[in-house]
């Protein structure tokens, strides 16, 4: 229940206490931010019998009928609205929502990190809400400036060129050192610059001189082949 909680609702989201490094700027937009979603959408879903009044309505997500005195789930920020148990989660990552805790938005209902999110990119790196005017986007995610760095050396990455690696950057040097596959004719890591080659889980560099036949060198790109022992 604990990790459940902090996932869906990240203390940063709200409180400047776990965010030392915002700069004041920042923190004041935090500050309006975070009272702004307590006002208008943080709700706490009741566990009740479903009244007389609601017998045959439909489940607000599912769409399948309630009765009279089946459990359910409303929610006084969306009327006489109500969900079967199960169906009281987010409508982003379906996760149920824990304490029945919810921010709604246009008549659905959220976990308070894909609320928050609705609104403010989210960083990759430090996972806490970009408030500053610029940020890094990348393979679809966002990065405080200052947070898009390489995954193993941390050198800056701003304006440099960057191989994603699980989703994080990584510097040239370190991927090529670290992570580039070695080609199985020259022995050389396959750079990221590189077009590579591959067959059956093997990696060679997809040049002629790389990719071809072990006999008569024929280049093999495009072409059918075999493989035996490694070897085209």
């Amino acid at each position: 229940r604990a990790r459940a909680l902090l996932q869906q609702l990240p203390p940063q989201d709200c409180d400047e206490r776990y965010c030392p490094d915002l700069a004041e700027e920042e923190r004041r937009q935090l500050r309006a931010f975070s009272a702004r979603r307590r006002r208008e959408a943080l709700g706490q879903g009741l566990a009740c019998p479903v009244p007389g009044p609601c017998h045959g309505c439909p489940c607000k997500k599912c769409g399948r009928r309630l009765n009279k005195g089946d459990p359910g789930i409303s929610a006084s920020r969306l009327g006489d609205q109500f969900w079967h148990p199960s169906c009281f989660s987010c409508h982003f990552c379906h996760q149920p929502l824990v304490d029945l805790i919810y921010f709604q938005q246009d008549g659905r209902i959220y976990c308070g990190r894909h609320h928050a999110e609705l609104f403010r990119p989210r960083c990759a790196s430090c996972d806490q809400l970009i408030f500053m005017e610029e940020c890094i986007e990348a393979e679809g995610r966002r990065w405080h400036l200052e947070h898009f760095c390489c995954l193993e050396c941390d050198v800056p990455l701003r304006g440099q060129r960057y191989v994603m690696k699980s989703g994080r950057p990584c510097c040239r040097d370190c991927f090529e050192s670290l992570f580039a596959e070695p080609c199985q004719a020259c022995g050389d890591p396959i750079g990221a610059d590189s077009e590579e080659a591959t067959h059956q889980g093997l990696h060679w560099h997809a040049r002629a001189a790389c990719f071809c036949c072990s006999l008569c060198r024929k280049p093999l790109r495009g072409q059918p082949l075999t493989s035996r022992h490694g070897r085209l």
